[in-house]
């Protein structure tokens, strides 16, 4: 369903209510979603993580790569998200926040399912005043507008540090049938090896080291697309990792952009 996002205002939107759904419905559609780096350690214990390049503002995002083909995300299930987090991107729904003039604010999609007036929770008190549902909604969203600027600042010093590099996924399904998925990046553990001592502490100081090695880390991760595949209609055998100078199949599928 396509999202009309609207600002979120107290007097028409006053007797709105939001229902609960543990499932993420709204992600089902979902492989690529955003996450930003104040999650990377919470993240990566659960879903691999990449980096996606748009190629029309010529910057990368850092996304949780949470299917292997458009369209689908394997970690949804009707009877609830099949893992132990869910990024903030996907929490934060059905709201976001969005520039409105010069500052920013909170907007709501109005089309959602979850929002109605008769069942769930809701977003003001009878005096009009914001509810405690909401003010938790709104710290969530300060938390990821925070987060999301300190991943732009760690993408850009990857960038300058030419530590990103072609991450190329072949994967072997059960019915015997082989593809490569390409338009992935990664972090280049090699040329991270090789950075001066000086440039490793600045690293670590501002907190981006760790959140390189989550990074990397989170590629067995890989494991568990394989795993939650089993119940899908194209069940995956193995996934690898291929060598850079591996040459793309014809069957190679580039990836869509990250939520």
């Amino acid at each position: 369903m396509a999202r009309n996002y609207v600002l979120l205002d107290k007097e028409a939107h006053k007797n709105i209510k939001i229902k609960q759904d543990p499932s993420l419905a709204h992600s089902k559609s979902s492989h690529l979603v955003g996450v930003s780096i104040r999650e990377f350690a919470r993240a990566a214990s659960s879903v691999p993580l990449v980096l996606v390049k748009d190629e029309a503002a010529d910057r990368y995002h850092c996304t949780g790569l949470y299917g292997l083909v458009e369209g689908v995300n394997l970690y949804y299930s009707p009877e609830g998200w099949q893992s132990h987090y869910a990024p903030l991107n996907l929490q934060r729904y059905p709201f976001d926040v969005r520039p409105n003039g010069e500052q920013l604010s909170i907007f709501i999609d109005k089309d959602s399912d979850l929002v109605n007036e008769k069942e769930g929770i809701a977003l003001f008190n009878d005096d009009g005043s914001v509810s405690e549902y909401m003010e938790s909604r709104q710290k969530l969203m300060s938390e990821l507008v925070n987060s999301e600027n300190l991943t732009q600042e760690f993408v850009k010093t990857l960038t300058e540090l030419d530590l990103i590099e072609e991450l190329r996924l072949g994967i072997r399904y059960a019915s015997g049938e082989q593809r490569q998925l390409v338009g992935l990046h990664s972090i280049s553990e090699e040329k991270l090896m090789k950075l001066e001592d000086e440039q490793v502490l600045k690293l670590h100081r501002n907190g981006f080291l760790g959140a390189m090695y989550a990074m990397l880390g989170s590629m067995g991760q890989l494991n568990k697309l394989v795993q939650l595949s089993q119940k899908s209609e194209q069940p995956i055998a193995a996934i690898q990792i291929l060598p850079k100078d591996t040459a793309q199949a014809a069957t190679a599928e580039q990836p869509a952009k990250a939520n």
